[in-house]
């Protein structure tokens, strides 16, 4: 397994239980404590489109989320020991498609953006969400979230992605792919910043027409690496990537030898909504289960386990037919 000496802090991190969400109890307040204490997996923008004069895009700091989460902390100790949690249930399963994660994922930071502002905990009003883009009558994308920053009077335009990536060497963004294989970090980024972020003035209900001063890419997740990196040398590693963003293993489901050193008496198939965080009680519930039994013709399918709490993806380096994209 790995040899901490060896890897760079991001998987410290996750390696010396760094997980604050995880003090938490009840599924969708672990999940909203995960969506503030993650920190963006961007420490700056990577411009991937620079000869289509596109706005600048900026990122919010590790040191501003883990200020958000800091602030909002007692708040998320009443949704999680109170009748409370029902006023974050309700808004969650009262929005469009709440069990896709990308949807679960903005529906969480919605409630915490309008909720937080409420409550004075942060200076973040919205004015808009999933703001329908239009050429002529056809409809060509949405604007996720539009806010008023009253401290620094800025309207900004935050465009929301949750990702969970498997890289490869040499870690350029274009190495980190999804389940799905078409899908990867600089795909992404260059959709964000072509598409979403070429917008200037919004329509919104309430607040008339507002322009745009300033946009923030919001993309948290967590990202796997090889099980073999102990072996790999990190003195080229990205700057871009956030050193606490939640750092995993994934292992190639052709590799024998990386197979065998994962306990599979131990090894429980992952449910949907766990790619966010563990659901503890699923474990005594799997246990009436039929054990997974791996055969050297038959590996386990592609997806995300958990072994003995550890979470592991596995990916074939080929496409897979299936596409089990979360």
């Amino acid at each position: 397994m790995f040899e901490l000496s060896t890897l760079h802090p991001a998987t410290l991190a996750t390696h010396t239980n760094y997980a604050p969400w995880e003090a938490y109890q009840r599924p969708y307040v672990r999940d909203l404590a995960y969506v503030l204490a993650c920190p963006n997996v961007l420490t700056e923008w990577l411009d991937f489109a620079p000869h289509q004069n596109t706005h600048i895009v900026s990122v919010h700091s590790a040191s501003f989320w883990q200020q958000q989460f800091e602030a909002y902390e007692q708040r998320l100790e009443e949704l999680d020991t109170t009748n409370a949690y029902q006023d974050l249930t309700r808004y969650l399963l009262t929005r469009p498609s709440p069990n896709r994660l990308g949807f679960h994922f903005e529906g969480l930071l919605s409630f915490w953006l309008e909720d937080g502002f409420a409550r004075k905990l942060h200076p973040y009003e919205t004015l808009a969400n999933n703001v329908q883009l239009y050429n002529g009558k056809q409809t060509t994308g949405e604007l996720d979230l539009i806010l008023h920053n009253h401290d620094e009077g800025l309207i900004e335009h935050w465009e929301l992605a949750i990702k969970f990536f498997m890289g490869s060497a040499p870690f350029a963004p274009v190495n980190w792919v999804g389940i799905n294989s078409n899908d990867n970090l600089q795909r992404k980024m260059t959709h964000m910043q072509t598409k979403q972020f070429r917008t200037v003035w919004v329509d919104t209900e309430n607040h008339g027409q507002v322009k745009i001063d300033k946009r923030y890419g919001i993309i948290k997740g967590r990202f796997f690496l090889p099980m073999n990196i102990a072996n790999s040398s990190h003195s080229d590693w990205p700057t871009w990537l956030a050193p606490s963003f939640p750092m995993h293993e994934w292992c190639d489901k052709s590799d024998k030898a990386c197979l065998a050193t994962i306990n599979m008496v131990k090894l429980r198939r992952a449910h949907y909504i766990e790619w966010f965080t563990k659901r503890s009680f699923y474990d005594s519930y799997d246990k009436c289960q039929p054990q997974l039994v791996w055969e050297d013709d038959t590996p386990p399918a592609t997806g995300l386990y958990f072994e003995n709490g550890r979470p592991i993806v596995i990916y074939p380096r080929q496409p897979d037919e299936t596409n089990d994209s979360p």
